[in-house]
This record gives structure tokens, C-alpha cells and sequence, in this order.
């Protein structure tokens, strides 16, 4: 038996991939993240099923809750791994992990903070200093990408990280020769699937949801070498590696542990979730 576990309050693109996991066999049981409580335990929280399902002898994890990832991990094998979505999830812990060793758009986080907070007008020089306008703004944790913004002057900046809250952000310069297009790479265990393409005529950003189109592409090995390295570093068993060109080579965006890959299934016809169910069952083996 494999469960999947996905978030149980929204996220319809994730939803369908949920969909056409489970409809890959009868031994597969969908599951909201709020069929769990957390209790105490000797060695931390432990996860109950208040459903009372037949336990998994694996479990897919397609949601962020990280401290239910870890809870569930002492329980049976998951994929992704608790600490691979939690790397994943935060774009700075991303950029801390792997940026010293593989080729990544540069990112600067802002101050820590509590509530909304503009940061001061010495914080943004620097910033404008290193990165100069346009510049790209965006939440630490975000999907969609409907938490990124393009800040053309300080001004904007200021609003754009008011509006952020409390939470964690960071600052990225503007890839001008890649603006509305990037590079999906799907990988599962130790092998790139295949990659797309993403491009978007009306936005900066690619992202499917945001409008952009898909098409197959072929990678370099460059491209690859860099997706695989990404893939491994972060310890992930199947993800989405996100590239773009720019005039120093490919960079690193951001690796996502539980992305949506319908856009990709349908641009290439590669049928994702059951190369991936293939993998888990042959890790439990």
C-alpha cells in the first residue's frame, strides 16, 4: 500500500497530479495532510491517522508540512525526504545549500523581521548597488510563482516588502536575457526524464500557471551535469529542477520536491507518475 499525501485545503494543480497518481492502481490511497494529528512521543511527534486507513509501506509526500514529513518518516519510507522538502520549500535555504558549489542566480535575503517591515534605505543601497533596477523580489517559500515581483525603483521595492508581512524574502537581480523563459528538468532517482521549455510573451516570470506555454526541449550536457548535481545535493528522490540561460551559462533557480508536472507530461508525453511510482516501489523492494 502507498499513500499519498497532499494539502487538504487548496492547490488544484496539485490536486490533479494527486489524481493521476492514485488512478495508477488500487493499491494507491489518497490522502489529505488533515487526516493526521501530531502527538508526543519519546523520540518527537508521531502522526496518527484519525482516518484509521490500513497502514502504507510507503508514502508519497506532495505537501510542505515538514514537521508531518518528519513524523511520518519514523514511521515508513517517504518520498520526497522530510529534510529534501524542507530545503526545497525555502529559497534562501536553497541558495545557502547549494550556491557554493553550483552556479545560481545570486540572491541576497532580507533582514529578519517580525511583522511588515520596509527595509532602510542602507539595506536597499546595497542592494541597488549589487543588483541595480529592474530587480526581482520574492517570498522564500512561494508556488505558482504567484510570490514574485519585479521592482523598477526603490519605491516599488519599498512596497513590494511591506507586502511581503512577516515573511522571510529575498532580493535577485533581473536575468533580462532570460525574462518569461526557463527550463523544467524532471528527474527521478538518478535520471533526467526529459525538460521542457516554459515561455511566457506577456510576463517575466515562466511559470505555467502564469501563463506560459511548454514545449520539449534537449538539454546540454552542461544543463544536465547542473540539474543532476542539484537534484542530489538537495538528497531528493524525484523533483523539478528549474534553469536558466544567461550570458556567464545556465543557472540554478530553485528545485521544487512536490512540483506539478502536468504542463511537463502533457509537452512531452513522458508519463511522470508512473515512472515515479515505478522508482518508489523499487526502493521498498
Amino acid at each position: 500500500m502507498i499513500h499519498i499525501i497532499y494539502h487538504g485545503y487548496f492547490s488544484f494543480a496539485i490536486h490533479k497530479v494527486v489524481q493521476d497518481l492514485a488512478a495508477k492502481g488500487a493499491d494507491i490511497l489518497a490522502k489529505p495532510h488533515t487526516d493526521y494529528v501530531l502527538s508526543a512521543g519519546k523520540e518527537g511527534f508521531l502522526a496518527r491517522d484519525i482516518k484509521g486507513d490500513p497502514a502504507p509501506d510507503a508514502i508519497l509526500f506532495f505537501d510542505k508540512d515538514v514537521r508531518l514529513a518528519r513524523a511520518l518518516e519514523k514511521q515508513c519510507p517517504l518520498f520526497n525526504p522530510a529534510n529534501a522538502i524542507a530545503l526545497a520549500d525555502d529559497k534562501i535555504a536553497t541558495f545557502d545549500a547549494l550556491a557554493p558549489f553550483l552556479p545560481m542566480i545570486d540572491t541576497v535575503p532580507a533582514p529578519f523581521h517580525y511583522r511588515a517591515q520596509v527595509p532602510t534605505d542602507d539595506f536597499l543601497a546595497y542592494v541597488e548597488g549589487r543588483f541595480g533596477y529592474p530587480m526581482v523580489i520574492k517570498a522564500a517559500k512561494g508556488s505558482f510563482g504567484e510570490q514574485v515581483f519585479l521592482a523598477n525603483n526603490r519605491d516599488e521595492a519599498k512596497v513590494i516588502a511591506t507586502n511581503m508581512g512577516a515573511e522571510d524574502y529575498l532580493f535577485q537581480p533581473f536575468i533580462a536575457e532570460s525574462a518569461g523563459v526557463d527550463k523544467r528538468v524532471l528527474v527521478v532517482g538518478d535520471g533526467i526524464l526529459g525538460a521542457i521549455e516554459r515561455r511566457n510573451e506577456h510576463d517575466f516570470r515562466a511559470n505555467i500557471a502564469a501563463g506560459s506555454t511548454a514545449r520539449p526541449i534537449d538539454l546540454t550536457e552542461e544543463e544536465k551535469e547542473l540539474a543532476l548535481a542539484a537534484h542530489k545535493g538537495a538528497h531528493l528522490a524525484f523533483s523539478g529542477i528549474d534553469l536558466i540561460d544567461s550570458h556567464s551559462g545556465p543557472l540554478l533557480v530553485e528545485i521544487n520536491s512536490n512540483m506539478s508536472y502536468l504542463g511537463f507530461q502533457q509537452a512531452t508525453g513522458i508519463d511522470v507518475s508512473e515512472k515515479i511510482l515505478a522508482y518508489v516501489v523499487a526502493e521498498i523492494r
